[in-house]
């Protein structure tokens, strides 16, 4: 079994984005608080978060999502070497297409394509058990969500905004209240009002 440091070390040498270890942390240590059983993440990638998500206690189960064929590839891979093949079930496809069990979920993460983070808000929130959070990485994007000059990249420019049209998004939702940290890249962190 890789530990998060070799996964860590993986992500790196492939290019693979992954969350940052204190948004990590701060995510691992908001479900142990909330007492989540059922996590449900968007954005597989190698499965490093929803093997240390599951690695937390033996009752968590995990949902996570992923498109990317060689992501899945991966996260096969180390979700078996964990021995976690019980406990995380990963659905292959587009997070905006995919069907998944209408079950309730403690925790949401969303941590895939970022200019979709509106999209899958609106279509998972609704699978949110009624104390549940749905927590949101990437919020501040390398700091270009608050200094967009940074930047002059097309692509980039139209990604950061797509971020901070769902911070605003966020901010003013009539049934969520949400807390923006600046932990790792900018995490949210959003409960029902």
């Amino acid at each position: 079994m890789k530990t998060q440091a070799e996964l860590k070390r993986f992500a790196t040498k492939h290019q693979v984005p992954v969350m940052m270890d204190d948004g990590l942390q701060f995510l691992l240590e908001t479900i142990m608080n909330q007492k989540g059983q059922r996590v449900l993440e968007i954005g597989t990638a190698i499965a490093k978060t929803a093997i240390a998500i599951a690695s937390l206690d033996d009752s968590i189960q995990v949902t996570t999502i992923e498109r990317d064929p060689e992501m899945i590839a991966q996260a096969k891979k180390n979700i078996k070497e964990a021995g976690l093949e019980e406990r995380i079930h990963l659905i292959v496809g587009d997070a905006n297409e995919v069907s998944i069990p209408s079950e309730k979920f403690d925790i949401i993460f969303i941590d895939a394509a970022k200019a979709q983070y509106q999209r899958f808000f609106a279509k998972y929130s609704p699978l949110l058990s009624e104390d549940g959070i749905i927590i949101s990485d990437n919020m501040s994007f390398h700091g270009l969500v608050e200094h967009p000059e940074n930047t002059k990249n097309r692509n980039t420019k139209h990604l950061v905004r797509k971020i901070a049209a769902y911070k605003d998004f966020l901010k003013n939702h009539s049934s969520f209240d949400t807390i923006f940290y600046s932990i790792g890249d900018g995490v949210a962190l959003t409960r029902r009002k």
